[in-house]
């Protein structure tokens, strides 16, 4: 064994965080001009909106959603990213799916959620799963 040979390291890139890495995803579907799909929860209920569209604007303050007809503004001071899959069940609750995506945790608890991928055809309601009211 020769002592005199020098080991050397190579640096590793640092990983990045859940935060840095959401971010990412938000601003590339941002800059590709992705149609999305949303969901917006609020912490106390009494709303949840979903619907689809474009992020206009992503600043570290706030962003900006076209919705086609609407425009969503969303603060994001003290807000949390994670990039995890979220669970979702289907409208039976018989069955659940796990959709990739984009979660924003909100400063004041509120819940947003962005996706580029299809929902699965089994988690739509149809019109014969559609409860009647009499």
């Amino acid at each position: 064994m020769n002592s005199n040979v020098a080991t050397l390291k190579l640096a590793a890139a640092p990983a990045l965080s859940r935060t840095e890495e959401s971010l990412a995803t938000l601003r590339e579907w941002q800059r590709a001009g992705t149609v999305l799909s949303f969901l917006y929860a609020r912490s106390l209920g009494g709303l949840m909106q979903t619907g689809h569209g474009r992020i206009v604007s992503l600043t570290d303050g706030a962003l900006t959603v076209d919705a086609g007809g609407s425009s969503l503004f969303v603060v994001l001071a003290d807000a949390r990213y994670d990039d995890s899959p979220q669970m979702f069940f289907t409208p039976s609750l018989s069955s659940h799916f796990m959709v990739p995506g984009v979660s924003i945790h909100l400063g004041n608890h509120d819940w947003l959620f962005f996706s580029a991928d299809q929902m699965p055809k089994e988690a739509v309601l149809s019109r014969d799963q559609v409860p009647k009211i009499r």
